[in-house]
């Protein structure tokens, strides 16, 4: 491995500077393999807000600008480690990577073993995990790194095994269906779940949950993980000693979206194949407006968790395929941002060109309505940001409708 005293100082002196400058002038360095260290000074810069406790330790090398940009997020990679079995004792990460999910996952256990084929990324691992274990307290997990592809070498007999299959194309392009990535977790499923009780996969946000539950057998738990309103990450979890007959097929939901004070949360349990909302239900439309307006954070959004934030909260849907809801009594814990209303106003093409005077400046968003956000801002002349908020919806009752809000703080905002 090329990390050397010299390279660490010269990363950590030119941290700030231009990259592409400090290639041109390579000749000045003759004793610092430059392209290494610019490209390990670019995979830092990426971590800095994603990975601060990686950041801050100088002595760690990043595995390269691509694996720092696929790496989880500390505040998931964290949370991974609850997701575990709460009497785990071994875990296997059978796609190491750079290593972050498989460093806070293997706190505290026995026994860890990584996964890795590339040879650059498991030289790193070493490295890192001996100075990040020089810096815990009290007793440390016994870790194991493996090079190889991982569907030709022996699976280990563990209680979790991890999976973050890769999910891009040879060409390049993204794949998100669970059959497509690399390893193919389907294909594979009845091998791993022999050799473990419970089996842990990532993918992207992109995919189907509906569709993946489908394809993998006894899952248990979904994760939908957002950072700061926008969703990173899926996790499915699969238990080798799941009833087996798994009448109702039925698996726990868990939405949750982690900012730097608070986190999100909101859980319910869903039914393979259970259909969403339509106009047949009799319960969820609203006929009007009530004083308070409400948007789903981005993880209930994509978990498709509308019927259930309907049982859970005394709310009403504004319409089919809309998602936005209102109520008539504040519901301060309600999982997503929260809105007063203060006018609500039929949209007529006609009515874009006063709209501007009326709302000069506003934050835009729309669902299920004939303009989209940027044509609703460009066509009315209304200046992007402030303090206002207006909505373009379709109403059950009243068709399409604009509604000028302002943001309610509370202890969950």
């Amino acid at each position: 491995m090329k990390w050397t005293s010299e390279i660490r100082q010269f990363v950590t002196d030119h941290l700030m500077d231009d990259t592409a400058r400090l290639l041109l002038s390579a000749h000045r360095f003759p004793q610092i393999d430059v392209p290494f260290a610019v490209e390990q000074i670019e995979a830092r810069r990426r971590l800095r807000n994603k990975l601060p406790e990686w950041y801050a330790e100088s002595d760690l090398v990043m595995g390269g600008r691509i694996p720092a940009e696929q790496c989880s997020s500390e505040s998931t990679a964290r949370f991974k480690r609850t997701v575990m079995l709460p009497d785990a004792r071994s875990l296997c990460d059978m796609t190491g990577g750079m290593g972050v999910d498989f460093w806070y996952m293997s706190r505290k256990l026995e026994r860890a073993i990584y996964t890795e084929c590339q040879p650059h990324l498991c030289a790193a691992a070493r490295h890192n995990f001996q100075v990040l274990s020089a810096k815990e307290e009290g007793p440390t997990t016994r870790i194991e790194v493996r090079e190889g592809l991982s569907t030709e070498l022996p699976i280990p007999a563990v209680d979790v095994i991890y999976l973050d299959p890769a999910r891009r194309s040879d060409s390049g392009s993204r794949i998100f269906e669970v059959s497509d990535c690399l390893p193919d977790v389907v294909a594979w499923q009845d091998d791993l779940l022999m050799h473990c009780r419970q089996l842990i996969t990532k993918l992207s946000p992109m995919a189907d949950i509906t569709r993946t539950v489908s394809r993998l057998k006894q899952v248990s738990d979904v994760y939908v993980l957002s950072v700061k309103g926008e969703c990173k990450e899926l996790l499915f979890v699969q238990l080798a000693a799941a009833n087996p007959l798994e009448v109702a097929r039925r698996y726990a939901v868990h939405c949750l979206d982690f900012y730097p004070e608070r986190t999100i949360e909101f859980n319910f349990d869903k039914k393979e194949g259970e259909e969403g909302l339509s106009s047949k239900d009799s319960k969820p439309f609203a006929s009007s407006l009530g004083p308070f307006f409400y948007e789903p954070d981005v993880s209930v959004m994509k978990a498709q968790g509308f019927r259930a934030l309907l049982s859970t909260y005394d709310i009403r849907m504004l319409d089919t395929d809309c998602h936005y809801f209102t109520s008539s009594t504040l519901i301060p814990d309600f999982p997503g941002r929260i809105f007063a209303i203060d006018e609500q106003f039929d949209f007529a093409s006609r009515s874009l060109k006063t709209l501007r005077h009326r709302i000069p400046q506003a934050n835009v968003s729309v669902r299920n309505f004939p303009l989209t956000a940027d044509e609703l801002r460009s066509r009315a002349g209304i200046r992007d940001g402030g303090d206002v908020y207006l909505f373009g919806a379709r109403l059950n009752a009243a068709g399409p409708i604009l509604i000028r809000c302002h943001k309610i703080n509370t202890s969950l905002q």
